[in-house]
């Protein structure tokens, strides 16, 4: 028998666009059998996990409303820049994010095992150096997971786990489609809220570039994460919402908008599904495919 797999990718403040992404396929009357999440995408999957219906998305669709800036990343320049000269761990509090996380995760599903569908959340260890899934033990409480998937590095301190260090899934697993196939996935419903990442003129300035370092890497490994489910014999599903790809990360004022987009582009796939289909990411009109003289694409 087939096993459905929802996969979300992290997205932060963009995580909203999943949220109408899931009403789609609730809509569409497409269940999970499991669900695997990373950074925005955890504390989305978590909330489906344990609440998959229409009913219960309307109303993580309302914490996402409700959400300000201020709660998720309280302070502000002053507070961020004493945290840096001091030697914090990040920029801000993770105190915020947690609240936050608490609002999602319902005091009925306090552990993995009283979700009502298998859940997968995606960190990332930084003592190891190495990608670390919580979720295969049911008796693990799900609040520190989750928080340590969505803590944005530099910007939010790492989760500290039994010695271990945890941080945004996205460093290592940005689409974690490998644990979903790991975990025995034969359909995938992948929702990819990477934005374009090409750009049309050369990037200046040590944090942008550092950034730009990072969303190309991911970018190779996600192409990479797509061609095992082909060669795995699973069916790919593939919906790479781009809407509001320069949204800043602070900006929690087009919640409802997001929504929005991301039902309809769902709902446009569900319409005319085109499984097993490789999505062009980044080749846009702004963005020309070109190449250095003598050099080559890895993925034409």
């Amino acid at each position: 028998m087939g096993k459905i797999a929802f996969v979300l990718s992290g997205g932060a403040n963009r995580g909203a666009l999943e949220v109408g992404a899931l009403q789609s396929l609730a809509a569409h009357n497409i269940r999970a059998d499991l669900v695997v999440g990373t950074s925005a995408g955890a504390l989305n999957g978590a909330y489906y996990a344990g609440h998959p219906d229409t009913a219960s998305l309307q109303q993580l669709a309302q914490i996402w409303l409700t959400t300000r800036r201020e709660e998720a990343f309280p302070g502000n320049q002053l507070t961020m820049a004493f945290r840096f000269l001091t030697g914090r761990d990040s920029l801000m509090d993770g105190g915020g994010l947690r609240n936050l996380v608490n609002r999602c995760l319902a005091a009925d599903t306090p552990l993995f095992s009283h979700l009502k569908i298998p859940f997968y959340a995606v960190t990332a260890d930084l003592i190891s150096a190495q990608t670390i899934i919580f979720g295969d033990e049911p008796d693990t409480p799900l609040i520190d997971p989750v928080v340590a998937s969505a803590s944005f590095p530099i910007v939010l301190p790492p989760v500290e786990i039994d010695g271990f260090q945890l941080s945004d899934g996205g460093v290592t697993a940005v689409v974690p489609i490998e644990v979903a196939l790991q975990r025995g996935a034969t359909e995938l419903y992948v929702v990819d809220l990477e934005p374009p990442t090409a750009r049309s003129e050369a990037v200046r300035g040590v944090l942008p570039i550092a950034m730009q370092t990072l969303v190309t890497s991911l970018r190779e490994q996600l192409l990479d994460d797509l061609r095992d489910v082909a060669r795995s014999g699973a069916t790919l599903h593939h919906v790479n919402i781009t809407a509001f790809p320069d949204l800043d990360l602070f900006d929690f004022t087009r919640m409802q908008a997001m929504i929005d987009a991301g039902r309809i582009a769902m709902d446009t796939y569900l319409d005319a599904p085109r499984p097993n289909i490789i999505r062009p990411l980044t080749v846009t009109a702004q963005a020309p495919r070109r190449m250095p003289k003598g050099g080559r694409p890895l993925h034409p």
